[in-house]
């Protein structure tokens, strides 16, 4: 974990909630490509990358961590209400009661996506082949989500500022995530193998979640619009050519 892994999660959501800003709220066909790109691009990072790596260090049992991080993203969907999936609800957007179990159960979300770019010598060799795609991956996703949360917060405060510095204090649970995840690898007595294998499957189980949500939810008319399917091959492609 270095300088640049800590900047770069905090960089994208500040991207993202000044354009949540600048779009005054509205979450336009373009911010939905993209969520498009970035969940195709964490789906096919998991499946060809991330997953093999689990089974080869957890065996069996990898798929019990795998459905924890399943299960514990649906419970985090009850409070976030799929505002990571780029969802907006109208009841949300009229409330004049500042959506804590969004705000909170966003920030957890981000945190465990941040926990596998621990870093740690002992694992060094084994799992941090992927540490540069799976940071691109949480980047890239981190763009739209924060535009979906400043877009939320655009309609509860009346300062943008404020919703700009609630903005920053999110991009924080990323390497927030990092921190509890190498302080986990250091102090734990287990093999460190083990331990960094199921923290990754754990967040491998909420990619997955995210991500075929974002992918099978249809467009209006429920049909699925050509540059939303070119943005999903275009997710799929770039994790082939690494």
């Amino acid at each position: 974990m270095n300088l640049l892994d800590i900047l770069m999660p905090i960089l994208a959501g500040l991207i993202g909630g000044a354009l949540g800003i600048y779009l005054h709220g509205r979450m336009t066909k373009n911010v939905k490509i993209l969520l498009a790109f970035s969940g195709a691009y964490l789906l096919a990072l998991s499946v060809l990358h991330l997953l093999p790596e689990i089974y080869q260090s957890l065996g069996r049992q990898a798929g019990y961590f795998i459905l924890v991080g399943f299960l514990l993203q649906i419970l985090m969907d009850f409070f976030s209400k799929g505002v990571e999936h780029g969802h907006i609800h109208a009841s949300d957007r009229e409330s004049k009661v500042f959506p804590l179990g969004i705000y909170v159960s966003l920030f957890i979300h981000s945190a465990i996506e941040g926990m596998p770019l621990a870093d740690s010598i002992e694992i060094d060799h084994v799992h941090h082949s992927h540490h540069e795609a799976l940071l691109t991956g949480i980047v890239v996703h981190k763009v739209p989500e924060a535009i979906a949360l400043a877009a939320l917060l655009y309609h509860f405060f009346e300062s943008k500022a404020r919703v700009f510095l609630y903005i920053f204090i999110y991009t924080l649970a990323t390497p927030i995530g990092m921190l509890v995840g190498s302080w986990v690898l250091s102090n734990s007595s287990a093999n460190p193998e083990y331990v960094y294998g199921a923290v990754l499957a754990v967040a491998v189980g909420i990619f997955l979640h995210v991500a075929t949500t974002i992918i099978f939810e249809a467009e209006e008319h429920h049909k699925l619009s050509w540059k939303k399917m070119a943005a999903i091959i275009a997710g799929l492609l770039l994790v082939l050519l690494m």
